[in-house]
């Protein structure tokens, strides 16, 4: 064992932790669920930080109090792990879902862990899990394995609940999972495998400052109040794409009729509220191949990875059958009606300028014609 390396190894470990919360602090920004549940995640590994070396210090020094500081700093660790993978697995969904209700179905697994909490907690005296003998020495025994099992479960399930998403809505959001996975994972593995190193805090550390850099520098591109990329990210993503070799790309422009009306009867909060339902329908409703933004006011454009103009006419027919069924739920005092106009991306004749000029000729079209009908 080589404490200096474990110190070395926490030390830096805390301190990430502490940089990211004051970061975090200073933004002072209204916290959802979601970041309340990162915070608990990054206060648990910023405690063992602190406790690991502590234990490590402590391990083959006689006397009652080291005894204690011994099985009591172990246990806390061991806690850590099991209560830090359950928030992950609840942080991940609700990042992905945006939806505390979903957070019901991991009820039972709520309860395995309570079930090993007490477990762990009688381990203070069965000595089941791990022991601390007469010399005050830390002995791991093979049942403790059920905690390093029950990590990468989670690691496993978190990566699901990926998966699972991307096939429900054809295609993924920006959520940059592997920055925290691959540190922790690796971490935890060779911590678990050699007893003496001390990596997985680091580990756990490392991963969640390089995913809140990751969210934060996506912010930059996210339109703050329908969570949709911004018109930043769409002029970026016109140039990258209009910079792939031999390949156009269609654009379909959405505008939001009478949506002064919605404003000026029920209020700018419910306006808001419109422009947030839009964005729900179009981010549920658009294939893989495609990327929504919210360009300015009530405008959207969607961006498609295509050259079949057949799939940009597959894109608006679902887009409206979303929008019928809004309309028919009755969810809200207004009915949400949308134009769209589409447009083709010429690579070496159009600008993105051009382009947009094009979709939004195509969508007033599409407006006169919802007007003429009234």
């Amino acid at each position: 064992m080589n404490f200096q390396a474990i110190m070395v190894a926490n030390v830096t470990g805390f301190c990430l932790i502490v940089s990211l919360l004051w970061t975090r602090y200073i933004a002072r920004r209204r916290w959802s669920m979601d970041e309340k549940i990162f915070l608990h995640i990054a206060v648990l590994s910023l405690i063992a930080c602190i406790v690991e070396p502590l234990t490590f210090w402590v391990d083959g020094k006689p006397g009652a109090l080291f005894y204690w500081l011994n099985l009591l700093g172990n246990t806390y660790l061991y806690a850590a792990n099991l209560v830090g993978s359950y928030l992950w697995c609840l942080y991940v969904d609700l990042k992905l879902y945006n939806d505390k209700s979903r957070l019901l179905k991991y009820r039972y697994y709520k309860s395995f862990v309570l079930v090993l909490a007490i477990t762990l907690a009688g381990n203070i005296w069965g000595g089941y899990y791990f022991s601390v003998d007469a010399q005050n020495v830390y002995h791991r025994q093979p049942m403790i394995m059920l905690f390093w099992v029950l990590c990468m479960a989670c690691m496993f399930a978190s990566v699901l609940i990926l998966i699972i998403f991307i096939r429900a809505r054809n295609g993924a959001k920006f959520f940059p999972i592997w920055y925290f996975l691959i540190p922790v994972t690796l971490g935890t593995v060779l911590q678990g495998a050699f007893y003496g190193i001390s990596l997985a805090w680091l580990g756990v550390a490392i991963g969640l400052v390089a995913l809140q850099m990751s969210l934060q520098n996506e912010r930059s591109y996210l339109d703050v109040l329908t969570g949709l990329y911004n018109r930043l990210f769409m002029e970026h993503t016109m140039w990258v794409m209009s910079r792939e070799h031999s390949k156009n790309f269609y654009g379909i422009m959405i505008d939001i009729d009478y949506f002064k009306k919605i404003n000026d009867t029920y209020g700018h909060a419910m306006g808001d509220q419109a422009l947030k339902d839009v964005a729900e329908i179009l981010d549920m409703h658009t294939p893989s191949f495609a990327t929504a933004f919210r360009m300015a006011g009530d405008e959207f454009v969607l961006i498609l990875k295509t050259q079949k103009e057949s799939d940009v006419l597959d894109t608006i027919s679902a887009i409206k059958e979303a929008l019928d069924r809004f309309n028919r739920s009755g969810r809200r005092p207004y009915q949400l009606s949308l134009s769209m106009g589409y447009a083709e991306f010429i690579r070496n004749t159009d600008t993105d300028d051009s382009f947009l000029k094009k979709m939004d000729g195509a969508m007033y079209l599409d407006k006169e014609k919802t007007h003429s009908r009234l």
